[in-house]
């Protein structure tokens, strides 16, 4: 009698786990099926990260309360832009693809991002520096023509391009958001310039490039909300820091250190003591955009509940 009793025991707790394992299965499911797979992603360009942590309060505010993810990151070098822009959107290392320094004027040739949206029929926009359009559009820039660009055919289906370090960041925005507004779109670059820029003239250590930071809080916490609301999933990061005598390319922890903000509920939220590299960023975007990633990219780091699930 204690044999029998011990045997269905053990078929109803084999029961309860597949019920279990089905229920999991299902509930990934529906989290996917419910997600748009529409990004937006900011680029601030230039931010260091413990300027990240101390004035992007609505940012930190989110994290705090586990409505969204922060990692550090170690940036690739060199930490320049163009070279780290290619990195960003590639996901692979300098020495590979060739993007060396900033005076490298040319198309890409790997695959990247813009080239995946499009492989996938999604549709993009991008509101950014100049050196995007001559990465994945056209090289070299053409100010006459270049600075708006509509051309479904073309790897970014609609784009501005502003091609002075000056442009205000809250113009950048306000354009984004008219843009948006008018169109549907699967995936946003939005690249302001004015840490960079406020950087470079002052330094990391200045009055002038803390307020270029708060700046860019204020407007992401008028933004996200809306962009949340739209269905979107939000990505902030940077390409490289900055010292206190106004560079970056090289090695230092000034230069090289940057935040990531992940705003998606098939992320774990909260503050992760992992450090990543830009090279995550290809293959986040991938995942959020639901498109395959390609096989020169790294497996991804981040967190995804999921996982977690697993874990436990």
């Amino acid at each position: 009698m204690n044999n029998i009793k011990m045997h269905a025991l053990l078929k109803i707790r084999k029961l309860g786990i597949k019920l279990c394992q089905i229920y999991q299965h299902l509930g990934r499911r529906k989290l996917l099926l419910m997600h748009n797979n529409k990004v937006v992603f900011v680029l601030l360009d230039g931010l260091q990260s413990e300027y990240a942590r101390e004035h992007l309060g609505y940012l930190e505010h989110l994290c705090e309360h586990k409505k969204a993810a922060k990692y550090e990151v170690l940036g690739e070098l060199p930490s320049a832009s163009r070279p780290m822009y290619e990195t960003i959107f590639t996901g692979l290392p300098v020495y590979e693809h060739g993007i060396t320094n900033n005076n490298i004027c040319r198309l890409s040739n790997q695959i990247h991002i813009f080239e995946l949206l499009k492989q996938n029929h999604k549709k993009s926009l991008a509101l950014a520096y100049y050196w995007i359009s001559e990465l994945y559009l056209s090289a070299p820039f053409n100010k006459f023509q270049d600075v708006y660009h509509h051309d479904p055919k073309s790897y970014i289906d609609q784009g501005f391009f502003y091609y002075e370090d000056t442009y205000p960041d809250n113009h950048l925005y306000a354009l984004s958001s008219s843009l948006m507004s008018h169109d549907q779109y699967d995936f946003v670059f939005i690249h302001p310039m004015g840490i960079d820029d406020a950087g470079h003239k002052y330094g990391a250590g200045s009055q002038e490039y803390a307020q270029a930071v708060i700046q860019n809080d204020k407007l992401l916490s008028t933004y996200i909300p809306q962009w949340i609301k739209d269905g979107y999933s939000v990505v902030v990061g940077a390409d490289h820091g900055m010292s206190e005598n106004g560079y970056h390319g090289g090695n230092s922890h000034q230069q090289r250190t940057t935040a990531l903000y992940i705003i998606d509920q098939r992320i774990v939220n909260g503050y992760h003591s992992q450090v990543l590299t830009t090279l995550e960023f290809a293959p986040l975007l991938c995942y959020l955009l639901d498109i395959q990633a390609t096989e020169k990219m790294k497996p991804l780091e981040v967190k995804r509940i999921h996982e977690s699930k697993k874990e436990l």
